[in-house]
């Protein structure tokens, strides 16, 4: 996958420092939930959204209940956590390889963790740092010696119970791949792709090509009523219970058919390059409303992940 440039973006996506409120003395508020035993620290994942709170807390004994991601290493060394059942895949700020919604978790014992699809409860030490690990994902803090135990989840409220349906659908997959089309449609002009001559950026014509054409390189699935079959699947489940999330993939969707306005309108101009991503001074083109695409971008994906951290055990 190739990352973008646009530094401003990422940062505001990892950060979302106004999610969770910080108490005078330092450390997070809570969220509600009790601290799980004496010293340790039962965190949700609304409040992991926020790493400045996640600084505060490094280094002391946490707990969050989730669901192990398949993807694992053979060894069981460490786990992806994510707050809904059956991903293989943990889930990226759109366009990288920085987790979202997603905790790496490393495991105290040499035999490392066995897998499981039921909710768990992991407790650990929670480590604040800059890592990449061996699947390429990056992340700003794990958890690492850590240990889980299975949650009995037969008296689930009737609503988490829902959530889990939706989460079986693998709707939620869907809609990141969804941001994967957003995002390309509102930032076209700072990506590459490889072409006879070798790699470079995209011209407009090529931008049309690539999200039109299936199989293309930046093809996520565009066509007619794309957005209405997302939503149709989720109101599947309940027309009711997920109504914001329908609400945000409509703005999504007002979002990318502003950006192919600007795109066939053709408000954007050739410049000189201005990422340094070849450094020959090669031609690339940016668009004219470039710095208002990034602020609804933020806007629109920061309030999915608010959404999504929501729902949990």
């Amino acid at each position: 996958m190739i990352k973008r440039t646009i530094a401003l973006l990422l940062a505001l996506l990892i950060a979302a420092s106004g999610f969770v409120a910080c108490s005078g003395g330092g450390e997070p508020v809570s969220s509600g939930k009790p601290k799980d035993e004496i010293g340790t620290r039962l965190l949700s994942f609304s409040q992991t959204q926020s790493t400045e709170d996640m600084k505060l807390i490094n280094g002391k004994p946490v707990s969050i209940i989730g669901y192990m991601s398949t993807l694992s290493p053979i060894s069981g060394e460490f786990m992806y956590l994510m707050n809904l059942p059956y991903q293989s895949c943990p889930f990226c700020v759109p366009n990288t390889t920085q987790l979202a919604n997603t905790i790496a978790v490393y495991a105290k014992s040499k035999d490392g963790f066995e897998f499981t699809d039921r909710a768990i409860k992991v407790t650990g030490i929670l480590e604040f740092g800059d890592y990449t690990d061996e699947f390429g994902y990056e992340y700003n803090y794990r958890i690492k010696d850590a240990e889980y135990t299975i949650i009995d989840t037969d008296d689930l409220d009737p609503k988490l119970k829902l959530w889990q349906q939706l989460a079986s659908t693998d709707v939620i997959s869907e809609v990141y791949r969804m941001y994967e089309y957003v995002n390309f449609l509102c930032f076209w002009p700072s990506y590459t792709a490889k072409f006879e001559g070798g790699s470079d950026y995209l011209y407009p014509n090529d931008v049309i090509s690539f999200y039109q054409v299936d199989g293309a390189q930046y093809n996520y699935g565009y066509k007619e009523g794309y957005f209405d079959g997302i939503i149709a699947e989720i109101e599947s489940v309940s027309k009711t219970d997920f109504a914001a999330l329908v609400e945000n993939i409509r703005k999504a969707e007002a979002l990318a058919k502003e950006a192919i306005a600007e795109l066939e309108a053709g408000n954007y101009a050739a410049v000189k390059e201005y990422s340094n991503t070849f450094g020959d001074g090669r031609v690339q083109y940016k668009m004219n409303r470039a710095d208002e695409f990034n602020s609804k971008m933020q806007e629109t994906y920061r309030e999915f992940a608010a959404w999504l951290a929501t729902w949990e055990i």
